[in-house]
């Protein structure tokens, strides 16, 4: 039995993490704020540690940890340099230091990192091929200055890293993506841009979770990094329609590719004028769904022995189930 402390164990991958751990009989530990909501971990024998990262000096850590599962960090292609650096790099950074300076020798220390480091807008994206750069986002840039200062501290200072690099991660507790779309599809909203035969890098929340489990218990995964998708072919028309069809509701209008750029440009205008508004369509985000973007994902395969779970129809199945509940019970609106 390991003891493993998972940082921003309430939220979506966090929370997903516990449950996964604790059924695989793991003494987990979470870290989360005091003003956390902590609905997605009741049930869970999930011992909370309750501090910030921004003050990692007043936190309370466990006695012989064995794994540290670093999720917490803000997710957002919307954010800027500052709130990057504080949030991604800064907040990791003073976490490893942290934990050394206290004398914790920790086994494994896995990295959240994304898929977006390698690029985008390509098929069988990989190191040594990489895809469109995505560099132009603040949050991107952050994840690669942050993978690069912990594998030096790997080669360096022995620093047992492993960098993980989801994709575009789905399921049950995303309140960041799936409430989004499955919202607009409630609303009424023609979600399916053109033809929606774009191919995109879909990973089921439950295959990150046995790829981040196999690499906390492999002996030569140190100094590695993974990518981590579904390693299937899926599209945002199957993906997007399979919700409408279970919430029962069908799209009369099919928006052309072109239009929505129109639309965010006009978003951008506006922006311009109030820079308070946030504008919730970008060229970025419109090129996420008008272009294919897929993985290579046979490292991982070979060196973790990752073999991911490809029922599609259940996982999707999954995500609508989770948010009828959370709507039912009113935590979303």
């Amino acid at each position: 039995m390991q003891n493993v402390l998972i940082t921003g164990a309430n939220g979506f991958i966090g929370s997903n993490l516990c449950r996964y751990f604790l059924a695989r009989n793991h003494n987990v530990y979470g870290l989360v704020r005091k003003t956390s909501d902590l609905h997605f971990l009741e049930g869970q024998d999930v011992h909370l540690i309750y501090g910030d990262l921004n003050e990692v000096d007043k936190i309370e850590w466990p006695k012989n940890l064995d794994v540290l599962i670093h999720c917490a960090s803000i997710v957002s292609d919307a954010a800027d340099d500052a709130c990057c650096e504080s949030n991604i790099y800064n907040s990791t950074i003073d976490l490893v230091r942290h934990i050394k300076d206290n004398g914790i020798d920790l086994k494994k220390f896995i990295f959240m990192s994304s898929a977006l480091v390698l690029g985008y807008r390509k098929l069988n994206i990989s190191e040594t091929n990489p895809g469109i750069s995505a560099d132009h986002l603040p949050y991107v840039r952050s994840k690669k200055k942050t993978e690069e200062k912990l594998l030096h501290m790997h080669n360096g200072n022995n620093l047992p890293v492993v960098i993980l690099r989801p994709a575009d991660v789905f399921g049950p507790n995303d309140r960041v993506t799936c409430v989004h779309l499955l919202k607009g599809i409630d609303d009424g909203v023609p979600i399916i841009v053109g033809s929606g035969k774009w191919i995109f890098p879909y990973c089921f929340v439950d295959n990150l979770c046995q790829a981040t489990y196999l690499a906390c218990h492999s002996k030569n995964s140190e100094g590695k990094t993974y990518t981590i998708t579904n390693g299937s072919d899926v599209t945002w028309k199957e993906f997007l329609s399979f919700f409408q069809k279970k919430l029962k509701k069908k799209q009369w209008i099919y928006i052309p590719a072109f239009f929505p750029y129109v639309v965010a440009f006009g978003m951008k205008i506006i922006q311009w004028i109030v820079p308070s508004y946030e504008s919730p369509l970008t060229h970025y985000r419109i090129k996420r769904i008008t272009s294919h973007t897929n993985y290579d994902i046979s490292k991982t395969i070979e060196e973790l022995n990752y073999i991911p779970e490809n029922d599609i129809e259940k996982q999707f199945s999954a995500i609508v189930d989770w948010y009828l509940a959370e709507k039912d019970a009113g935590y979303i609106k």
